[in-house]
Formats: structure tokens, sequence, C-alpha cells
């Protein structure tokens, strides 16, 4: 049985040339390299995101913090707008990178977190947790609430008001981190009340191995897509030991999504992971939470950090943008 949601697997003009590129130079069964995939998305991907976006210089002050966490230290990177005077204040957004728990870095993010945090006037945190299989999951999940209390207990090095907005986000294996967040965020001591948003970019929500299969039809029908295959989460749930029956990871099976802040959902159509950021959005209605959703027809997972030119990619990023103003009540 294919997914009920199969229309929005191919019908893009550019991205159904470029995938059939892309195929064509790199099989779908070619063998697992976590080097080789840590290389792409850290090294690899960035001239070509400094090549289609504008590089933030000015206007903004960059800088690099250690953070203590359970058993050793991060580095949480910070993107603060000049404002108008000193004494300026802004938002927080908390951002989570992509990787599949086990790649990623500080990098891939930085030109577009630059442009954010200088055109909508935000602060923003950028958080290199620890990794897969050096770090097994819950790590990952800990790292970055860690990093949230951080920011929120060094408000005025930050120059944020959490009564503007705390907005969290991420992309991928990150957008899990952002949508977990907000889920254990919301019965939190430290972070009750606080978050306001949250932004899910092409997220995981669910381990292959899982519960409601006949929603979940796209990690088979797209197994063997570009930039991400259903043998590429395979081995990235094995290298985190991810538990495909916790909601600790997995969102979907939480007991309640009650009371969770507003949420957008970016889904790419031809990504495996399509099906369950659609169950999610379902669920989250479901709820009564706020959720606005996109699918990107014809996209293949990462596709506005692949090839960020492309209409779809730009339209991505306005979409995010938009989306952002929205939590903020702009």
């Amino acid at each position: 049985m294919t997914s009920k949601n199969a229309q929005y697997s191919f019908g893009d003009p550019e991205w159904d040339v470029i995938s059939s590129h892309i195929l064509a130079q790199v099989p779908p069964d070619a063998p697992f390299d976590l080097a080789l995939i840590r290389k792409q998305i850290s090294v690899d991907i960035i001239p070509i995101l400094k090549a289609a976006l504008p590089f933030q210089e000015t206007g903004i002050t960059v800088e690099n913090h250690e953070v203590d966490v359970d058993g050793g230290k991060i580095i949480v990177r910070s993107y603060i707008p000049d404002g108008e005077s000193p004494a300026d204040t802004f938002p927080l957004y908390a951002w989570f990178h992509g990787g599949g728990f086990m790649a990623g870095d500080l990098a891939a993010d930085d030109v577009d977190l630059r442009i954010l945090a200088y055109n909508e006037k935000i602060s923003i945190i950028s958080v290199d947790y620890r990794l897969a299989p050096e770090y097994k999951f819950p790590t990952q999940l800990e790292d970055v609430l860690c990093a949230v209390k951080w920011a929120l207990d060094n408000a005025a090095l930050l120059r944020i008001d959490v009564a503007k907005g705390l907005i969290v986000g991420g992309a991928s294996a990150g957008g899990n981190l952002a949508a977990q967040v907000a889920l254990q965020g919301r019965d939190d001591p430290v972070l009750s009340g606080k978050i306001t948003g949250q932004v899910l970019q092409i997220p995981w929500l669910a381990v292959p191995a899982r519960k409601y299969k006949d929603d979940l039809r796209s990690i088979d029908d797209l197994k063997d897509s570009p930039f991400l295959t259903a043998h590429i989460l395979d081995k990235s749930a094995e290298l985190a030991k991810l538990d495909p029956h916790s909601s600790k990871f997995s969102p979907i099976l939480a007991e309640s999504l009650k009371g969770l802040p507003k949420a957008i959902i970016l889904i790419a159509g031809r990504d495996p992971l399509r099906d369950e950021a659609i169950l999610y959005e379902r669920f989250l209605k479901e709820a009564g939470v706020e959720v606005r959703a996109k699918v990107y027809t014809g996209c293949p997972h990462a596709f506005a950090w692949g090839n960020p030119g492309t209409a779809a990619a730009k339209e991505f990023r306005k979409d995010t943008v938009e989306g952002i103003r929205w939590m903020l009540g702009k």
C-alpha cells in the first residue's frame, strides 16, 4: 500500500530534474560512511550556502560560549543584533542543527542564522550538542535542554527578554529536538510557560520500527530518495540507540500534546520523513495547538541546504521567517 500523501512525492520542475541527477551520481545503495556524511554536512555544504546567500558580517555580534553539561562541555554560539541602543533586548530563538544525531555542527546553519538575527532582530543561540555514536541518545536532548536553560540564566549577556518570545527550532534531527524541548518544556519547572513557538523543519519524529504503520508509508515509498535514504535512517537510529517505543524520542507517542506552543512544520514532499511530519501536524491540531504546516511538493530531505538557489528553497526560507513573525505576533 502506498502512502496517502503520495501526491507530494513529485512535481517540482527544478527538483524532479536535480533529484534524478543526484541519484545517478550517488546510488541509494552506496555504503554507509559516517566520516563522509559528517564532512558533507559540516564542510562541503558551506561554499554552496555562501554562494547563494548573503553573508551577514555587520550589525550583529557572533560569539562562542563554553557551556557545562552533564559529563562534559559543549559550545553554544550566540548571534545578537546590534539594535538601536546597547540597552535593547530581543526575543530568543534556540536553534538545533540536523544530522541524524550523528553528524552536523554549528557550521551548516551559520549563514542562515546570521541573516535571521540581523533582519528579524532576534537573539539566537545555536547548540553544538554531542553526537552519536560517541554519545547515545538522549544525550543530545539533554544538551539542548541545558543550553536553553543556560541562555535564560544569561539573559543579560545574550540581551534576551523571553517576555518578547522564546522560540525553539531545528532541522531534521534538530527538528526532533525542538519538538521535544517544546514538549518537555511544557512540564519543566524552569521552562514551563516560557516557550512560545516551535519551528520544525523537515523533522525526524519517529523511528522506522514504529507505531501507526499505515500512516507512515513514506519511509518505504521514498526509501531511496536523494540526501536521505531509509538505510541512513536505520544506521542513525542504530548509532544513537534510539528506542522506537519511547516518547522521549518520538513526540508522536506522547500521552498528551495539549498546551504546546504554536508550531510551524515545513515538510519535504520527497522525504522519507514526510508522513510522520504530516501525522504530527494532525495530532497537534487535534490537541488544540495552533499549527501552520506546508509541504514542498517534489523536494527531497535537506533540499534548502543542498541547493539553496532553487525556487522551493527560497520559499522555504521565506516561510520560516513568516512563521517566526507569526509566533512573535509581528
